[in-house]
């Protein structure tokens, strides 16, 4: 099957069609939005996703990563500095609704 043409998007349109269009991302965000900071073994603990699934260690990290790149997430030590510590993540809503979407919006209507 073919794969779907990708459109080049501006680099903040493709943060947030990565961040907006993705169920897993959604629950991490919603999740951190209402726990508050919770490390890696706290998140996958409290997020089920359709179908009682659990996210995977290394599957959560890469949405972290993506999260952390597009500034969705925030956490309290440098990406390069996490060696051996145990990493808290907090999510960065006003990112979302300040940065992401109001560059998606303005996207959609050719602005």
């Amino acid at each position: 099957m073919p794969r779907l043409i990708q459109p080049n998007h501006p680099q903040e349109v493709e943060a947030a069609i990565e961040v907006l269009g993705n169920r897993a991302h959604a629950a991490i965000l919603r999740y951190l939005h209402q726990k508050g900071p919770c490390t890696t073994g706290e998140i996958l603990k409290g997020i089920i996703l359709d179908g009682n699934k659990k996210l995977t260690r290394p599957s959560l990290q890469h949405h972290l990563e993506a999260l952390e790149a597009a500034g969705a997430v925030k956490a309290d030590s440098p990406a390069g500095e996490r060696r051996g510590k145990r990493v808290k993540y907090e999510a960065n809503i006003d990112a979302v609704e300040f940065e992401l979407l109001p560059a998606y919006i303005d996207y959609l209507r050719d602005r």
